[in-house]
């Protein structure tokens, strides 16, 4: 007998937007197209890539824009990725552009936490390693002028510095969320929640 599409379920609701201001992006050669929603608070953010290193990047990043001095702040609570470098983290940022200054708190499936930065345009990224611990974990990025500082935190309320260095930045900066599966091949998926911009 003839097909029928009576008893075919509903086509699934498209995923929630991210909030007012908010806009996300492939950053560099990554692959897959990667892609972030919020929903109900928790943020999550699917991105490829080979890394978020070197003198160039390749994740998705999800962001607004802040002008002048400012905190993002979020509970990274899973990094689902089959690379031991997957991240997921904040992330604050002179441009979309791949080489661009930057400054990345991440947690990793199997690294540990820690500060990696582009201190300016073009140049090569430095690694400051945090604990050996894997999600959930809180991640917090500071910006005072160019000073950018990293710390972490088991409970959101006791915080440890991971590090700090000075990163040329122009006055208004792309801070967010940043992910990244460690290949081209494939995406991963972070998720974090309590994600706050101040001010």
């Amino acid at each position: 007998q003839g097909g029928s599409a009576e008893g075919a379920p509903p086509p699934p609701p498209p995923p929630d937007p991210l909030p007012s201001g908010w806009e996300s992006r492939d950053v560099g050669s990554v692959g897959p197209a990667g892609s972030a929603t919020e929903q109900s608070g928790v943020y999550t953010v699917r991105g490829a890539g080979a890394d978020v290193w070197g003198t160039a990047d390749a994740f998705h990043f999800a962001y607004r824009s802040l002008t002048g001095d400012g905190t993002i702040t979020a509970r990274v609570s899973d990094v689902d990725g089959s690379q031991s470098w997957t991240k997921m983290g904040v992330m604050i940022r002179a441009s979309t552009a791949a080489n661009s200054a930057h400054a990345f708190m991440l947690v990793s499936t199997a690294k540990g936490l820690a500060f990696q930065r582009r201190t300016a345009g073009g140049g090569t990224s430095t690694h400051t390693g945090g604990a050996l611990a894997t999600a959930p974990r809180w991640v917090r990025l500071t910006r005072a002028g160019n000073g950018i500082t990293a710390y972490e935190s088991v409970n959101g309320s006791t915080w440890t510095l991971v590090g700090s260095d000075t990163i040329a930045l122009p006055a208004t900066v792309l801070i967010g969320l940043a992910a990244h599966s460690h290949t081209t091949t494939s995406l991963a998926t972070g998720t974090s929640d309590n994600v706050s911009v101040t001010p």
